[in-house]
């Protein structure tokens, strides 16, 4: 068992974009678990990662802290 103390959730409006976001932050392999298709959990630092690359690529995610 494992317990993981800091960790993000990732939603998006479907699988497809929660897909394509996980790959462009190079993190598909990084997931935690997937609770749905579109919500993904990770770690905070990949989390960190995807809002980085979201932003590199011109877009404006809503983050919840």
């Amino acid at each position: 068992m494992k317990f993981h103390l800091h960790v993000g959730v990732i939603e998006t409006v479907d699988e497809t974009t929660l897909n394509e976001v996980l790959a462009v932050a190079d993190c598909t392999e990084r997931v935690l678990a997937r609770l749905a298709p579109n919500l993904a959990v990770l770690e905070r630092e990949d989390c960190e990662k995807v809002i980085t690359a979201l932003e590199g690529n011109g877009l404006h995610p809503k983050v919840m802290r």
